[in-house]
């Protein structure tokens, strides 16, 4: 009987035991082989000191309010991070996750959803370092990264031990049968309480706290002692003026392109326009961007790449606002062939680069127009457009196979061409063309088309055509010097190049691109390479922003910096970029600053001979460069009382012909931009040897310091030098006036008075 009474202790304990493990949930679902939490017990406590008033970052809005706390337990610092969320009506546990991993980037989610227990929460993970890597790996697999969708991963089993995290410094825990997370809520002051059901059937309250504490090893952990607040993020960035953009290729087969902003405090905000945009992207392999005007231009060599499940794509030709970036068109088709480039030609009209040409764009009215004839010929790898820049006059363009297209811009016509293998094109501080032609730079005179060559030492310019990108060929706007990257091929090589525009001179060892050799001076295996354009300049300061990625195919890619060198080649910052495919293209930089006109440029000029106003010395502009501005005169008034022009020289010419009043504008176009100059030209027909012969009411004449001048009336006596200057005047009353003008100096003056005009000469 002590064996049967023995053997019926035994049973009834197991039976309890078993009994008691199969009625533990996780997360709602039952789990026979998950040991009951010893806290179900009694009520679990929380920090005592955290209260709703410590909390920092809230999502969501109402009157009621909720609390989310996650304990990793990771031995990762701080632990257990608390955030807000603020609701109305009926929400639940899950849509309170759900809606912070949304908003907040730092925070996300892997979720198993639709099963007959709700959504299971399989992983929950925080940028801890800041980095912006959000992103699973599954069982190791580095090379294809798993990136979240509204905060969230979604997977279809219960695969939770799988799965971790590519930045290892982040806070990531998951799994399901290696350890996991146990619910907890609280409604009241009464303690934490194991939740019975999952985070799709918990009801929040105003009041409500959860928090999500992982079991490792399928061992208890504790409710933390302390509790950190999640600090609040820095306000997002609305407008896009302060800093600079860059490009992005992106991940051919997965995702279409994009762009990615760095402010000049260093935040990164990934994928900008996407977020403004309803998770809208680019085309295909995004190569280019540039601003005009008001407006961004994107351009891609596809319309759409047919991988990305995450984002909508928006065609080969993207225009977006300028500041803002929110979507004013997208173009799958740009009139024939894969994308390449955008110029701005003036504020109503841009060139589309194209695989096979040239293509008229109306700004105006956003839509795609003709070829331009004499553009088009060849394959899309033979006869392709790279880079296009405007000058004052005249749109330089480069063809591959052909050479540099010369178009005038008024009537769209190729009017010259120069036969070579031309790869970039720039035009430097001041003014003058320079082409890239592999082991030299080629000087084009930008009115007469002459070239001269310039060989360069022992480097070439990195080739672009292969796998077009818009070269790394860039200028100054700050000093007169072009930069490149030096050549290797198809690919760019380890040195940036300085060239003295002044003195044709090369400085082939200008600055090195980091990442070269480790911090005893042996190269690494897997080094920072330059990658699409890599190389421009900052207008505003002149430093010069690379762009690399690191050597090694496949997961490397990875890895992208951006680098910072000032005009002294030192590197004065380093910039890591969230670990992605980001294959970035094109830096881009805002166009903030208006064209600035000369104090020297007077509102109103007094004209008795021909006057000549050379207006490239008049304007200038901080973030463009001053020689490229387009210059074009509007008549408002004239009665031909002058012949007024503006010549290809950009000189503004004033011949009078009667007495009289003439009204003009002239316009300075810089960047799609415009800034208006009204001029009014008082004219006379009087030449430098026509002397008035009255001098019954001036005299003498010529005269020393003092002149007399008879009135009729109380008028307004005015003298102005040749050239337009008013350098004296008085009230001269009805008689005889004497007019002291000791101050002048030498030479010949107009004096207006009596409602003629005379000609003076001092003595």
């Amino acid at each position: 009987m002590k064996k049967i009474y023995q053997f019926m202790v035994v049973f009834v304990a197991c039976f309890i035991t078993v009994t008691s493990t199969a009625q533990i949930t996780v997360q709602g679902v039952p789990r026979t082989e998950v040991s009951t939490p010893k806290h179900l017990k009694k009520p679990a406590q929380k920090d005592a000191n955290f209260t709703f008033d410590d909390i920092q970052y809230w999502v969501g809005e109402g009157e009621k309010k909720a609390a989310l706390v996650v304990q990793w337990n990771d031995t990762k610092t701080p632990d257990a991070l608390v955030w807000g969320y603020k609701f109305d009506g009926d929400k639940k546990g899950i849509d309170m996750l759900l809606e912070i991993a949304k908003v907040d980037p730092r925070f996300y989610l892997l979720v198993m959803e639709g099963t007959q227990y709700g959504s299971a929460i399989g992983g929950i993970g925080y940028d801890l370092d800041g980095k912006g890597t959000v992103a699973l790996v599954k069982n190791g697999n580095t090379t294809y990264p798993v990136y979240p969708k509204d905060g969230k991963i979604v997977t279809d089993s219960y695969d939770f031990d799988d799965w971790t995290a590519l930045d290892p410094n982040d806070h990531w825990v998951s799994g399901w049968y290696t350890g996991y997370f146990s619910y907890w809520i609280k409604d009241d002051n009464n303690g934490f309480s194991y939740s019975g059901v999952g985070a799709s059937s918990r009801e929040l309250v105003d009041g409500s706290w959860d928090v999500w504490n992982f079991y490792a090893g399928m061992n208890e952990f504790d409710l933390a002692t302390t509790f950190t607040a999640v600090p609040a993020l820095a306000p997002p960035i609305t407008e896009f003026t302060k800093g600079f953009f860059m490009v992005n290729e992106e991940w051919f087969g997965h995702t279409n392109g994009s762009v990615n902003f760095i402010s000049e405090d260093g935040r990164v905000v990934y994928r900008p326009y996407s977020t403004v945009n309803n998770n809208e992207a680019f085309g295909a392999t995004t190569q280019f961007g540039t601003i005009y005007g008001d407006n961004f231009y994107f351009v891609s060599k596809q319309h759409q790449d047919g991988g990305d499940t995450n984002y909508t794509p928006g065609g080969r030709l993207v225009v977006a606002d300028a500041k803002t970036l929110v979507k004013k068109a997208g173009f799958d088709v740009i009139g024939g062939g894969d994308g390449r480039s955008f110029l701005g030609v003036n504020p109503k009209t841009g060139y589309i680069g194209a695989a096979n040409g040239i293509f008229l764009f109306d700004i105006e009215n956003l839509k795609v127009g003709a070829l331009i004839e004499g553009t088009g010929g060849g394959s899309s790898y033979a006869g392709q457009i790279g880079n296009m820049i405007r000058t004052s006059q005249l749109v330089f363009a480069v063809k591959q196979s052909k050479g540099v297209l010369v178009i005038d811009p008024t009537t769209h016509r190729v009017i010259h061409t120069l036969a070579g293998a031309y790869s970039s094109i720039v035009q430097a501080k001041d003014g003058s063309i320079w082409a890239a032609l592999k082991n030299k730079l080629v000087k084009i005179d930008p009115s007469t088309f002459a070239t001269e060559e310039v060989a360069i030492p022992t480097t070439n310019v990195g080739e672009s055509w292969g796998a077009w990108n818009a070269g790394s060929l860039t200028y100054s706007n700050q000093e007169n010097a072009l930069y490149y990257i030096t050549g290797a091929g198809w690919g760019l090589g380890k040195d940036i190049v300085r060239f003295d525009v002044e003195t044709k001179t090369f400085n082939e060892k200008f600055a090195e691109i980091p990442g070269q050799r480790d911090e005893n001076g042996t190269p690494l295996p897997n080094k920072q390479i330059p990658y699409g354009s890599a190389l421009r300049i900052d207008p505003l300061n002149g430093n010069l922003i690379l762009n690399t990625t690191e050597s090694g195919y496949g997961s490397h890619y990875q890895k992208n910096w951006v680098h910072t060198f000032n005009k002294d080649s030192e590197l004065i910052n380093t910039l890591e970029l969230q670990d992605y495919y980001w294959f970035p293209a094109v830096t881009v930089f805002p166009d903030n600053e208006p064209a600035v006109i000369s104090n020297e440029l007077k509102d109103e000029y007094f004209v008795s001979d021909v006057l000549t106003i050379d207006l490239k010395d008049k304007v200038s502009d901080k973030d463009n460069l001053s020689a490229a501005i387009v210059k074009t005169l509007t008549i408002v008034d004239n009665q031909d009382v002058a012949k007024i022009e503006l010549t290809a020289n950009e000189e503004l010419v004033i011949h009078p012909l009667l007495n009289g009043t003439a009204k003009i504008e002239v316009h300075f176009t810089s960047n799609g931009k415009v800034t208006t100059k009204a001029m009014t030209f008082k004219t006379s027909r009087l030449g430098t040897g026509d002397i008035h012969k009255t001098t019954s009411d001036v005299y003498p004449n010529p005269f020393t310091n003092e002149l007399v001048l008879e009135s009729k009336e109380i008028q307004m006596v005015e003298i102005y030098s040749v050239t337009g200057q008013k350098v004296a005047e008085a009230h001269a009353k009805q008689g005889k006036n004497v007019l002291q003008l000791n101050h002048l100096k030498q030479g010949v003056y107009i004096l207006k008075a009596n409602n003629q005009t005379y000609k003076l000469i001092k003595k």
